[in-house]
C-alpha cells in the first residue's frame, strides 16, 4: 500500500478553511500537515498520519502531533505544556474524534488571528 494521504483533512476542508495556517507538507498526497500561527512566528505543529491494518483487514488511523517551537519558548514553558502536547492531542483524539480534534487544534492555535 502506498503512503496514505490526509483524506480527513481534505474532506473537512481545513486547508481551504485556514489557508494561512494549514498546509500539507508534501502536497496533496502528504502523510503530514503543518499548522502554523502568524501571531507566533516559529511556532508550528505537525500532524503525522499513518494507517495501520490488522490481519483481519481492519483499518486503524494513527495521528501523532509533533511540535516545532523556538528554544526560548521551551525555556519559558514552566508548565511543560509543549512537552505534554503530543499526549494531550492523543487524549483529544479519543474524546472528539479525528476531524473535531484537528479543527479544535487549528482553532486554538489561530484563535488570536481570527479575533
Amino acid at each position: 500500500m502506498g503512503a496514505p494521504s490526509l483524506s480527513v483533512l481534505q474532506r473537512s476542508g481545513d486547508e481551504e478553511k485556514y489557508p494561512d495556517a494549514v498546509y500539507l507538507l508534501e502536497g496533496p498526497s502528504s502523510c503530514s500537515m503543518g499548522i502554523r500561527s502568524a501571531s507566533r512566528p516559529g511556532f508550528e505543529l505537525v500532524i503525522v498520519w499513518r494507517i495501520q491494518t490488522d490481519e483481519d483487514g481492519k483499518v486503524f488511523p494513527k495521528l501523532d502531533l509533533l511540535t516545532k517551537v523556538p528554544q526560548r519558548a521551551l525555556e519559558l514553558d514552566k508548565n511543560r505544556a509543549i512537552e505534554a502536547a503530543p499526549l494531550s492531542f492523543r487524549t483529544l483524539l479519543g474524546v472528539l474524534g479525528i476531524e473535531a480534534a484537528l479543527e479544535s487544534l487549528i482553532k486554538s492555535l489561530c484563535a488570536e488571528e481570527n479575533n
